[in-house]
């Protein structure tokens, strides 16, 4: 237990660490190393996957949807550019850059855009297993179309 008296630091290091050869830190680059993943019309996903959670970029074209869906997931999610209608538990309310949603395990929730694009950023604790999955068939179909 800390000591009371003692200021909170949050920064700190400690020495002795070590690298995970399974999950080593790595440097990403967005737009030429992470395939898009088209999963429905106007809306494309761009995971990025760490061991204890999936980030993914969301790219929606104007009047998209992303239809209501449960995962046992949690997400929390914000949007960096635009404004979608997102529907939580059944409620609506428009998110707008820079806002934030915080979606529990299991509960439903989808999107819809208005006449505009938008790009929303999704974190997932655990990962999102189906991101992974989807992934996995999108480098296989790329695979076998280039040797074809």
């Amino acid at each position: 237990m800390s000591d009371p008296t003692e200021p909170v630091r949050y920064f700190r290091t400690r020495e002795g660490y070590d690298i995970d050869p399974e999950n080593p830190p790595r440097w990403v680059d967005l737009e030429d190393e992470v395939l898009g993943l088209d999963v429905e019309p106007g809306l494309i996903l761009k995971p990025v996957f760490g061991r204890n959670m999936t980030m993914s970029f969301v790219y929606m074209q104007p009047n998209s949807v992303a239809p209501v869906h449960q995962h046992p997931q949690e997400q929390i999610g914000t949007m960096i550019e635009g404004s979608y209608l997102f529907e939580l538990a059944g409620e609506k309310r428009w998110v707008h850059k820079g806002e934030v949603y915080v979606v529990p395990p299991n509960v439903p929730h989808g999107a819809v855009t208005g006449d505009e694009p938008c790009l929303a950023l999704d974190v997932f604790s655990p990962p999102r297993e189906a991101f992974a999955e989807l992934m996995e068939q999108a480098l296989r179909e790329r695979s076998e179309g280039e040797t074809s």
